[in-house]
């Protein structure tokens, strides 16, 4: 196989001048841009040194802010807890001997006996009252007696139950009072704590700004040190930007460039030059033996055979799309090996004279051609 190599080399150059006939009014332009002052002006200046003294008088919050922060962090709710548990105490000392039922019975009941005592008299007089004016016991009322233990009993007893159950409404308001004041008490408590749990959880979060406070006025002098920096350069920039689209209306371009293509015949295309090569001669190869090699070959399929037992194929060769009918050499080998040579490309060869040598003699012996249908 051999390469064959192709090299070329080119060379461009080009120049385009579209200002060329304004060439005189654009170079004034450019020196006029020249000579311009891109310094700081006096109210640049001026202005940037207000905003330097502003920046100056700012307050610094850092430490309030930490104090405030603090505060957080050390909340302490005990005295107001210390005040509801005091109250709660207070309230069960007060309630305590009512709501444990101590205080029921009407006799213990705080001025009943004085009350009951002033009704048994009233009734002991009227019931006096009643026999002193006869004289005598009054007809169907019985004995004195009789008469003002009946008053009595239905006199002190209506007093006597009622006291009795205001006594047990004392009791059981009690009892409501005490579990609404640990209810309260406790929520209380819970409110205090959670509120000191919060108070941390915010101290928390509003640490984090205790930075920012200590130098937000130094990074505010900061940014107008920078804007008294960086002004001088916005002021060039902006006289450069018209300079540079000025700049970019002509050039001039030029450049070589070298090409190299290289290209490699296929195996089968050498084999084919070398029986062109080879064919200069009445004996050559080309007109002897032809190229079967089955790996030269695509679309392979039995049409028939020779006389002699040899397939015959209808193929194409590779790279062509030209239909041929043929032997394999791979096939000749096994039933003529002399009629087989191998190309130094390690493809093989037909000698097909030889190849179908005893084909044509059968054929000939039988009256019909070498090839016979399948």
């Amino acid at each position: 196989m051999t390469d064959s190599t192709k090299t070329t080399n080119q060379s461009q150059t080009s120049q385009t001048a579209p200002w060329a006939p304004a060439q005189g009014l654009l170079g004034n332009l450019i020196n006029s841009y020249g000579d311009q002052n891109t310094a700081v002006t006096g109210g640049q200046s001026a202005a940037l040194t207000n905003l330097s003294g502003a920046t100056s008088d700012l307050p610094n919050f850092g430490a309030a802010g930490t104090g405030a922060i603090s505060n957080l962090f050390n909340t302490n709710n005990s005295g107001q807890v210390g005040m509801l548990n005091t109250a709660y105490d207070s309230l069960k000392g007060n309630l305590g001997a009512t709501a444990s039922g101590a205080n029921l019975n009407p006799y213990t009941t705080p001025g009943f006996g004085d009350a009951l005592n002033t009704t048994m008299d009233d009734i002991t007089n009227r019931t006096k009252g009643v026999y002193a004016a006869s004289g005598r016991d009054p007809s169907g009322a019985g004995s004195f007696a009789q008469s003002l233990g009946r008053g009595l009993t239905q006199g002190i007893s209506p007093l006597i139950q009622s006291q009795y159950n205001q006594n047990y409404a004392n009791m059981s308001n009690a009892n409501n009072a005490l579990f609404s004041g640990a209810g309260s008490t406790a929520s209380g408590i819970n409110n205090l704590n959670q509120q000191q749990l919060t108070n941390g959880l915010t101290g928390i979060g509003a640490a984090s700004a205790i930075p920012g406070l200590y130098t937000s006025p130094a990074m505010a002098q900061l940014g107008a040190a920078n804007a008294q920096y960086s002004q001088p350069y916005a002021n060039l920039s902006a006289l450069l930007a018209p300079s540079t689209s000025l700049a970019g209306l002509g050039g001039q371009t030029s450049g070589q460039g070298t090409g190299t293509t290289t290209s490699t015949p296929s195996w089968l295309d050498s084999i084919k030059s070398g029986f062109g090569a080879a064919g200069t001669g009445a004996n050559s190869l080309a007109s002897i033996f032809a190229l079967s090699d089955v790996r030269a070959k695509e679309n392979i399929v039995p049409v028939g055979k020779l006389h002699d037992g040899q397939t015959v194929h209808m193929f194409n060769m590779k790279g062509s799309k030209t239909p041929q009918i043929g032997l394999l050499a791979q096939e000749v080998q096994q039933h003529v090996p002399d009629a087989v040579h191998t190309h130094p490309s390690g493809l093989k060869l037909v000698d097909y004279g030889r190849a179908t040598h005893k084909a044509r003699a059968m054929a000939m012996g039988g009256g019909v051609g070498a090839l016979r249908v399948a």
